[in-house]
């Protein structure tokens, strides 16, 4: 009995070191491609994450990414409270943000992935489909106010400008940015997601939105190609103007403008990490930063942070 009794003792030892080691290892448990973890992202880069996602876990058949799509702000507090291994937005961490990382002995890793846009959207009706950025700034900070103020011949009224969080990468960008630190207008407002935004724009002829480009900017992509039947896409003049600005058919926020920086609302997305090991988010930011990621985000019509390279056969034939 006595023997039964010990090595019951013995057992449940066992058990007990075996749980309260991979407690305290849990981060230890996953690989660049195996294993789970969760990254926060800002909502306004959904499409080209999940694009990332379906060819990364397409590969990796053990890798199982729970991607948590919020605004902005949100997704980088749940990076630093530790519920996100990493985060994917538009800025990088502030002073006090990497403060609270190194008090908890952590050190962020920053890497950027790519360049995104904010595209103007308006309703169809709306005839008014180009802008010069002052006309934007105007807008936003609610000095501008109705539709004529920008083109008499406008008969809509009151303009309205929606985005798509209240802590939204959007809303950042357009009040530290455009309006370099003044409050958003009080015709300014947000709703939940780029998806509602557009809805929005869709049923109402006063209405700006402001969205993330990679919602529209895929050709190939059947939700993109819905939802540009749905509204239209602003042209925004560049500030300054190119010396070939009188060569320039459009000036849509599409990848040849945003590559030559001609569209003036240009953004970076970073991805910002907190592992502490090398494990499956420094293996899906390696894969977003390789080639095939890079490839992933020249489709999708953003401007990949590393330009794949493209070979172009010239032929050798004199021109007659």
């Amino acid at each position: 009995m006595r023997n039964l009794n010990i090595a019951i003792l013995f057992a449940y030892w066992l058990v007990t070191l075996s749980c309260s080691q991979n407690n305290g290892n849990k981060d230890e448990l996953d690989t660049t491609t195996s294993g789970k973890i969760t990254i926060s992202v800002d909502e306004s880069l959904r499409p080209i994450i999940e694009s990332e996602e379906m060819v990364f876990e397409g590969i990796y058949a053990k890798a199982d990414i729970t991607f948590k799509y919020m605004g902005e702000q949100d997704a980088i507090n749940y990076m630093l409270k530790d519920s996100a291994r990493m985060a994917i937005v538009t800025r990088e961490l502030l002073q006090n943000e990497e403060a609270i990382l190194e008090q908890a002995k952590y050190k962020a890793r920053t890497l950027k992935m790519a360049t995104d846009a904010l595209a103007i959207i308006i309703n169809n009706d709306n005839n008014d489909t180009l802008f010069e950025p002052q006309q934007i700034r105007d807008i936003v900070s609610g000095k501008t106010k109705v539709w004529k103020d920008l083109n008499p011949k406008n008969s809509l009224g009151q303009i309205q400008v929606v985005f798509d969080n209240p802590a939204s990468g959007a809303r950042r960008y357009l009040k530290d940015s455009l309006l370099k630190g003044e409050e958003l207008g009080k015709n300014c407002f947000a709703v939940n997601s780029n998806k509602e935004v557009i809805d929005y724009v869709e049923k109402n002829k006063n209405a700006i939105g402001i969205i993330g480009v990679s919602w529209i900017s895929n050709e190939n992509s059947s939700q993109a190609n819905t939802f540009l039947k749905k509204i239209r896409v602003a042209d925004v003049l560049p500030n300054p103007k190119p010396d070939y600005f009188d060569k320039l058919i459009t000036f849509k926020p599409i990848q040849a403008n945003m590559a030559l920086k001609i569209y003036p609302f240009l953004r970076p997305i970073f991805m910002i990490s907190r592992e502490a090991h090398t494990g499956l988010g420094t293996g899906f930011a390696s894969f977003v930063a390789g080639d095939q990621g890079q490839r992933i985000i020249q489709k999708s019509g953003l401007i990949p942070a590393k330009s794949p390279i493209r070979i172009i056969q010239l032929n050798d034939k004199e021109i007659e």
